[in-house]
């Protein structure tokens, strides 16, 4: 996801999917890093608010076909009814970086909120916030994922 006044589809970074019984911890960090790396805060790179609209919309413009490819594959690969099944019957941890501050990655697990995922309140986020070090191996950043994962209530539950 690129930051642009909120959490958008990015047109330039990363974003995969797997089949769970294949997504080993390994193969989690190493895509998760490479996710963060290729991300975006367009409100730091244009040079903070207000962000210039036609940039905005520029940016929609070619995120809004990507998104809806890549919830249309998953639709398709695990014969959800449409794209939205698809992605309220997923898991989703929210994942924060300030790269230019720490090396300290936190992972906050969400809950289903019908057709989206939101955080959980700050008092219940106990035992669904979770932190590594970027620098940790792919094996251990990708079990910090897991366990974020592990704790998230998506809307099927």
């Amino acid at each position: 996801m690129d930051r642009r006044g909120g959490s958008f589809f990015s047109v330039t970074g990363w974003s995969t999917f797997i089949d769970r019984k294949d997504a080993t911890p390994e193969w989690i960090g190493e895509n998760l890093r490479k996710a963060l790396k290729t991300s975006r805060d367009l409100v730091m790179e244009w040079g903070g608010y207000p962000l210039p609209q036609d940039k905005i919309d520029a940016e929609k413009k070619k995120s809004g076909p990507l998104y809806m490819e890549f919830w249309g594959r998953v639709w398709e690969k695990y014969g959800f009814k449409d794209w939205r099944d698809a992605q309220t019957k997923s898991a989703l941890v929210f994942v924060k970086w300030e790269c230019e501050q720490t090396d300290q990655v936190r992972f906050a697990a969400s809950k289903g909120r019908g057709t989206s995922h939101s955080a959980w309140y700050t008092n219940e986020n106990e035992g669904k916030v979770f932190h590594a070090s970027f620098n940790a191996s792919n094996q251990e950043f990708g079990e910090v994922a897991l366990q974020a994962l592990d704790v998230c209530r998506p809307n099927c539950l």
